[in-house]
């Protein structure tokens, strides 16, 4: 797979298969109690991407795989997967804000034309309560950001965080939806135009149908991946039953769910490299093989 083609990913109707390791220092080492040093950081984001490459090497089931990767502990490890083919996004928010930032101000364009990813992704905290002041604030960043990758052919991935009900006994955790298609509204009428929808897990099929509906109001060859969230195995994988049972959801971007306890057991000389690789790759193929086994048409 050529990375140029990656500029018509949404158009495929193959699922995307993301394995995400864009979390930055805070995120990132919250995997493991004790933390983690920027060099062991660097050193698990390696490791990750081997166990990507050998989830590929094993087989994906039909799905494009590819990775979600910041520049800050991840450039080499992005130009590497470029090389190889491997669509490759990277975020472009500054963590942990409430309001989007950002990470490189106005020299973002730069940053993001030096690497051209496949995907431009941008983590957002919005909600149809928030002040009048706040919205403005992000939608005049948004919109800039997704004029900006229009002109360039980058598709957008925004991830839209709006919150998750904590589900009650015996019950499935579930994205407050009627939020969810609401601030999905609110953008899409500012003129944020969003190829990839990154949308809390859903735990109905009706409700997920909702969210793909809105997701292509304004842009008709939009789609939704599911994310991870950190979330329990089982827990993940209703939620990957229910998008991929969906029409209008293309696939997933998983990250801590995945390779959380296995980077965290390898730091701590629990499990071997090679074992923390091998965990990891098996977690993130077993996503796909689910995601395809439940998959409509």
């Amino acid at each position: 797979m050529n990375v140029a083609d990656e500029s018509e990913a949404v158009a495929d109707g193959s699922p995307m298969a993301v394995l995400a390791f864009d979390h930055r220092e805070r995120a990132f080492a919250s995997v493991r109690p004790t933390g983690m040093t920027r060099e062991e950081i660097g050193r698990s984001k390696e490791l990750i991407f081997e166990a990507f490459e050998t989830a590929v090497k094993a087989g994906l089931a039909g799905t494009r795989p590819g990775i979600l990767i910041d520049e800050e502990f991840g450039a080499p490890i992005a130009r590497r997967a470029a090389a190889l083919g491997i669509p490759v996004s990277m975020p472009v928010e500054r963590a942990f804000e409430s309001v989007f930032t950002f990470e490189y101000g106005g020299d973002f364009r730069r940053h993001l034309l030096e690497f051209r990813p496949a995907c431009a992704k941008a983590l957002v905290h919005y909600r149809t309560t928030d002040s009048p002041e706040t919205k403005q604030t992000q939608l005049t960043r948004l919109r800039e950001l997704s004029e900006f990758l229009a002109e360039q052919s980058i598709d957008f991935m925004l991830e839209l965080i709006v919150g998750q009900s904590d589900g009650g006994a015996g019950e499935i955790p579930s994205v407050d939806v009627e939020e969810l298609c609401g601030s999905m509204a609110e953008l899409q009428n500012a003129g944020v135009r969003v190829d990839l929808w990154k949308v809390e897990g859903i735990s109905s099929h009706d409700e997920a149908a909702r969210v793909a509906a809105q997701a292509v109001v304004a842009n008709p060859r939009a789609t939704c991946v599911v994310l991870g969230a950190g979330a329990p195995n089982d827990v993940v994988g209703h939620w990957l039953d229910v998008a991929a049972a969906t029409p209008g959801f293309g696939g997933f971007a998983i990250g801590r769910s995945i390779w959380g306890e296995p980077v965290a057991s390898w730091l701590d000389g629990r499990l071997a490299r090679e074992q923390a690789i091998e965990q990891i790759a098996s977690t993130y193929r077993s996503c796909t093989l689910r995601y395809m086994g439940a998959r409509v048409g």
